[in-house]
């Protein structure tokens, strides 16, 4: 079974007749809490492909609860879209939402690629494990500009580490995906004073930000291999493979964007050719810090405290791998895994506070 090769608690597949939704929810751990990670949409080519998505998903949402400091687990849910979505919304989400409430708390969903605050209230109509609603809903709404932040602070900390410079101002960034998190990132990067190129599927929203703030737009193809200091994939999984990491001009690699590597062996071709790639769980933890702590009821100052520790640690991280001759993702890795298995004893193994 897939679920046990990935390390998996649980993996439940479902079909709702009478609205026709197929999707799947993969719980990686519950050691820290219950297993958190947002619901995803997408127009998957079938079943298989959206069970190896949710697995390789959840798995990586364990890490980044744990790196983030957050006493909640990993989990993730996928959902096809099959073309038949601005029909009967509300309804679909709430089947959703009786599948979740099945699981009986031990999966709690957000928002995620696909979906809306919108979408969790119609989820929350049927179950109350469920973040990120509608803020007049009594959610805490789009998880996005904090998602957004922790990548710009791990863009800084990186350019500190690799390129030794104290800012931004006049780097080259290349942000491939313009949706609400990468928007958000291009304003802070511009507010910084770095030179900033786009690239988009939806060219309506490069458009936006080339009149707005005046950005190089660019095509989607051939975007990687862009004359750039940093790239910065935002958009899907798997934007550098193996050809990428071996083409590519940018010395750093960070971003939002989930599993931004095909595999594993492609930290090992970046960390040869001097790239520093910093982890996506490490890199894109704003969202849930943000919306786990309407399940953890942390309050504001909790989240501003978490927020800012994340961009210091993923800074210490480039650091000691730096220092010690290893990857970044490797010590990161030591580092998460060294928080679920003693469950609160934060970094004992890796020696990262």
């Amino acid at each position: 079974m897939l679920e046990r090769e990935f390390g998996h608690e649980q993996l439940k597949v479902f079909r709702d007749p009478e609205t026709g939704v197929i999707g799947a929810i993969g719980i990686h751990s519950t050691a820290l809490g219950p297993a958190m990670g947002g619901l995803r949409l997408f127009a998957y080519p079938g079943l298989d492909e959206a069970i190896v998505d949710v697995l390789r998903l959840s798995r990586a949402m364990s890490f980044k609860s744990a790196a983030a400091g957050l006493d909640l687990g990993g989990g993730k849910a996928v959902l096809i879209d099959d073309g038949g979505w601005d029909d009967a919304r509300d309804e679909r989400m709430g089947a959703v939402g009786r599948t979740i409430e099945q699981l009986g708390g031990r999966y709690v969903t957000a928002e995620d690629v696909g979906t809306t605050p919108s979408d969790m209230d119609a989820i929350a109509d049927v179950t109350r494990y469920v973040a990120g609603a509608s803020v007049s809903r009594g959610g805490s709404g789009d998880p996005s500009p904090f998602t957004a932040r922790t990548v710009f602070a791990s863009i800084e900390g990186a350019v500190g580490v690799r390129l030794g410079r104290g800012s931004l101002e006049g780097l080259r960034i290349g942000v491939q995906g313009v949706g609400n998190v990468g928007s958000a990132l291009v304003r802070l990067l511009c507010a910084a004073g770095a030179e900033v190129s786009v690239t988009d599927r939806d060219p309506r929203r490069v458009e936006v930000l080339v009149e707005e703030l005046g950005v190089t737009p660019l095509p989607l193809d051939g975007f990687v291999y862009g004359g750039f200091d940093v790239f910065a994939p935002c958009a899907l999984g798997g934007a550098v493979g193996p050809r990428e990491a071996e083409g590519m001009s940018a010395t750093i690699v960070a971003g939002a964007a989930n599993n931004p590597l095909t595999d594993r062996d492609v930290a090992h071709r970046l960390a040869d050719r001097g790239v520093l790639y910093v982890p996506d769980f490490i890199a894109n933890c704003g969202g849930i810090i943000h919306v786990g702590a309407e399940v953890l009821a942390l309050s504001h100052r909790d989240v501003e405290d978490l927020l800012g520790e994340a961009g210091e640690r993923s800074e210490r991280i480039l650091l000691r791998a730096h220092e010690t001759g290893t990857r970044p993702l490797d010590v990161a890795e030591e580092y998460a895994l060294a928080r679920i298995d003693s469950a609160g004893d934060a970094g004992t193994r890796a020696g990262i506070g």
